[in-house]
C-alpha cells in the first residue's frame, strides 16, 4: 500500500469524505488516519464542518434575508 504523509492526507480529506477517490486511495487515507492523531483530529473537524454546512443548507433563510438577496439580484439585473 502506498504511504502518504500528513500534508497529503489533510489535502485529500474533502475528497475522502465525499467518496471522490479510488478504493486504493481510500484505504491508504483510512490507514493513515487510523495511525495519526493529528490527521484524525483534522478529519473529525472536517466531519463536523460538513455537518454544519449540511444543516445550514437544509434551513430556509429568514424572509428578510431572502428579500434582500432578491432585491440585490434585481438591482444587478437592471444595472448590469
Amino acid at each position: 500500500m502506498k504511504q502518504v504523509d500528513c500534508e497529503e492526507v489533510k489535502h485529500s480529506v474533502h475528497e475522502f469524505l465525499h467518496s471522490e477517490m479510488h478504493e486504493t486511495e481510500i484505504q491508504t487515507i483510512t490507514g493513515h488516519i487510523a495511525n495519526c492523531d493529528s490527521c484524525e483530529e483534522h478529519y473529525d473537524l472536517e466531519v463536523v464542518f460538513n455537518q454544519v454546512i449540511q444543516r445550514s443548507c437544509d434551513e430556509a433563510p429568514v424572509p428578510e434575508l431572502a428579500e434582500r438577496v432578491m432585491q440585490r439580484l434585481r438591482e444587478v439585473q437592471e444595472h448590469g
